[in-house]
């Protein structure tokens, strides 16, 4: 067991867990110190109408597209035909944190590959502005056990409960120096590459015993 201290020092609330002769470091502190948190585009606003108001085409997020493991699935994207050029701030951008706003809540972190889609009003995405907090942990850390009961608990709605982004900007955080961050986000990736592989040998396999029933009768 270790003994937690805490105290506040220039506004942010600094934590420790000493165990035995080691000392971990936690810093706790608002989202909203750390990060911009927006909701997205209300899209209908924006879509054409008739295909002569048709200025371009994006590609946007769905609720499909977010996987419970906290991964993007870019084969379930929608095509948005938009009656203009779309502002910056509602395109997904490397380093962004999408999250839903409906159960379960699930955040994903945006890589240099998915750039450039739509994020339209079902999520809210946090950008940083500070170097001390790793975006992928941070998205690590939305959907975890701890912020799922913490969703739980703010949540409003009845037939769909939702999150409110300013409930998202006052959820507290614990995170470690960027070091163990780091330790963690590495081995958070390598569970999840598993996972995935693991999925995918087991959907291969329904496929095998089927195509052997179907011959079979």
């Amino acid at each position: 067991m270790g003994i937690m201290v805490s105290y506040y020092r220039n506004n942010k609330k600094m934590t420790f867990w000493e165990v035995r002769n080691n000392i971990m470091v936690f810093e706790e502190r608002r989202i909203g110190d750390l990060a911009s948190v927006t909701t997205g585009l209300v899209v209908k606003r924006k879509q054409a109408e008739l295909p002569e108001e048709i200025v371009t085409t994006y590609s946007m997020l769905t609720l499909k597209s977010f996987e419970q493991d906290g991964w993007l699935n870019t084969d379930e994207l929608e095509n948005f035909e938009s009656s203009e050029h779309l502002d910056h701030k509602y395109l997904t951008k490397e380093g962004d944190i999408v999250i839903r706003l409906s159960h379960p809540n699930t955040a994903i972190i945006i890589d240099h590959e998915q750039e450039g889609y739509i994020i339209p009003s079902l999520f809210a995405v946090i950008r940083l502005s500070t170097n001390v907090l790793l975006p992928e942990y941070l998205s690590i850390y939305l959907n975890s056990n701890v912020m799922k009961r913490f969703y739980v608990k703010g949540a409003i709605g009845s037939a769909i409960q939702i999150i409110k982004t300013s409930m998202l900007k006052d959820a507290v955080i614990r995170f470690p120096n960027l070091e163990r961050q780091v330790k963690i986000v590495g081995l958070c990736r390598l569970i999840a590459k598993e996972k995935k592989l693991l999925s995918e040998l087991v959907e291969e396999k329904f496929r095998y015993y089927n195509a052997v029933i179907n011959k079979m009768i």
